[in-house]
Formats: structure tokens, sequence, C-alpha cells
């Protein structure tokens, strides 16, 4: 019977090593920055960082010229091919507004060129590191 008790506690042991933290997700930091379009802030449109050669692709809102990406920790470490596109600029605050109202509110997407978006050429490699990352565009028509 004692050999059953030590087969039973070397399985526990097993069963818990397998239950630890590893993963293989890869490391991330928050990366925020400016984005200008012919030298005034971009305000409003997304900003997409996709993993070179391939990775998880991350994404934020820019708002005023502004981005942060801090979905699930940041964007991959390493280098990125960046996009930048334009989207339609929605009321800060919306509480107690119809669809009408928020709709002709809503300002239109600023046109970023798509040499910014559609086969991109804009790169950005995050480093290692505690504090946000900062990565600042300045696109031009």
């Amino acid at each position: 019977m004692p050999e059953l008790k030590i087969i039973i506690c070397i399985l526990i042991s097993l069963l818990l090593a397998g239950c630890g933290r590893i993963s293989d997700a890869p490391d991330r930091r928050i990366v925020t920055g400016n984005v200008t379009l012919n030298g005034s802030p971009l305000e409003g449109g997304v900003i997409r960082f996709l993993p070179q050669p391939s990775g998880p692709i991350a994404a934020g809102k820019i708002r005023d010229g502004k981005y942060e990406v801090t979905n699930k920790g940041g964007v991959p470490l390493g280098k990125h091919k960046v996009e930048i596109k334009g989207t339609p600029i929605l009321p800060e605050d919306t509480t107690g507004m119809s669809l009408g109202e928020i709709d002709a509110a809503t300002k239109p997407a600023i046109n970023v060129p798509e040499k910014y978006y559609k086969d991109s050429q804009l790169e950005a490699t995050v480093e290692a590191g505690h504090d946000p990352f900062n990565v600042d565009f300045e696109l031009k028509d």
C-alpha cells in the first residue's frame, strides 16, 4: 500500500506542475504615441501593429492625435508593420442621444492616404521594458 501512496503523490505532483503559468503567448508592452497628418493631429482613426513575419495583431483607437494600445498587455515585442486609417469621429458623450442625434453629431473620417494602411511601409520595433513604449507617426499626403 505505501507504493500506491507514492504513485498517487507523484501523479498529483505531475498534474500540479502542468498547471503552471507557462504560456506560449508573446511578451507584450503598452505602446503610446502621437499621429499627425500634414502637421495636424489626426482627429480620429485606428492604428494596427502587425508582427513580422507573423503573430497576434494589436490595435488601438486614435483620438485627437493620440493613441494607446493596452489590450492584452499591449503590442507583442519585436518588429511590426504599422497601418493607420481614419475613422468616423463619434461624439465623446452620447448619453441620452438618439441614434439620429449621434449620426448627425458624428464627423466623417479623415481621409488618410492609402499608403499608410494599404500596403503600408510604416514600421515600428517594440522593445522590452516596463514603462509604455512611445512611437510617433508623422503622415503626409
